[in-house]
């Protein structure tokens, strides 16, 4: 999973689970549990994902001692919530599970919880307290070793200045962290980087750039099956050719996004979509009375 190998994940996990009929409570089958559900939501079947473990937990419980288990569940129960924007029980369930796993001293499943801990409050405009929990990840990384969260806590840190509008500052540490994953040869994950990476160039005022990353990260999300990140990457692309001017075009992309984000049932995204396309008819609007008025 943490090397963007979805099918191959799930190809493991559907054989290991079809052996054991997904029955049993053991530590090993909760862990192929959790990740069956996480490419479910990459999927975009959030829904399907939460209904998943929480039957599953309801009629295979982990042992008592299976504190990672436990902590994994709260965390990923808690975020799945969280996209559907219902914060306040995602933030309970998401600091349970921090809670059992500093308890524990899980120090990895404490940065995962922290990691879903800072896209939720990203999801809530809350980016002060998104920002303060990727700068702990970043901390921890050092003392924990590797790519992975390093990576990710760049990538969180770049990502909550971009969507502030300081596009200067963001693109050092997303470069950073897009370096990082194409070491690791993590390629969805390098497409989820160009994508804030073309919104600041956009912002900078360079489009061409923009775009080009953005089909970029469109082809790659397309080829993964990641529709969750498709639909904001076609959202994106809407914003370019709105910040060019072309409307008719930004509305198209909009409403391919919004049709998306329908599919899989995304709330969020669908109010998004919605202003965005509303906003691109609006301006189109504008442009066809300018017109009107001159020729008059």
């Amino acid at each position: 999973m943490r090397i963007d190998d979805l099918d191959g994940a799930a190809r493991i996990v559907e054989n290991e689970l079809g052996a054991c009929e997904d029955r049993g409570t053991s530590k090993s089958v909760w862990s192929l549990r959790l990740i069956r559900a996480d490419l479910t939501r990459l999927r975009g079947f959030t829904e399907q994902a939460l209904t998943y473990l929480t039957s599953r937990r309801s009629e295979f419980p982990p042992e008592e001692d299976d504190l990672a288990s436990l902590a994994a569940i709260d965390s990923y129960s808690g975020y799945y919530m969280g996209l559907f924007g219902r914060y306040p029980s995602a933030h309970l369930l998401m600091s349970r599970a921090e809670e059992i796993a500093r308890f524990a001293d899980l120090h990895e499943i404490v940065c995962e919880v922290q990691q879903r801990q800072a896209m939720i409050f990203y999801l809530q405009h809350d980016y002060a307290s998104s920002d303060r929990i990727f700068r702990l990840i970043l901390d921890s990384s050092r003392q924990i070793g590797g790519w992975y969260f390093r990576a990710n806590a760049q990538w969180g840190i770049g990502k909550n200045l971009m969507i502030q509008g300081h596009h200067s500052e963001a693109l050092p540490w997303l470069d950073d962290a897009c370096a990082l994953f194409a070491g690791a040869g993590v390629r969805q994950s390098v497409a989820t980087v160009w994508s804030e990476m073309a919104v600041c160039h956009l912002g900078l005022g360079d489009d061409v750039t923009s775009l080009r990353l953005l089909k970029d990260a469109l082809e790659a999300n397309r080829e993964a099956g990641t529709v969750q990140n498709y639909q904001v990457v076609l959202a994106n692309i809407g914003n370019v050719y709105l910040h060019r001017g072309d409307n008719l075009t930004a509305a198209t992309y909009y409403r391919r996004a919004l049709d998306v984000a329908r599919e899989i049932k995304d709330p969020v995204s669908v109010e998004k979509w919605t202003y965005n396309i509303r906003l691109a008819y609006a301006r189109l609007r504008q442009s066809v009375d300018r017109l009107d008025s001159h020729a008059t």
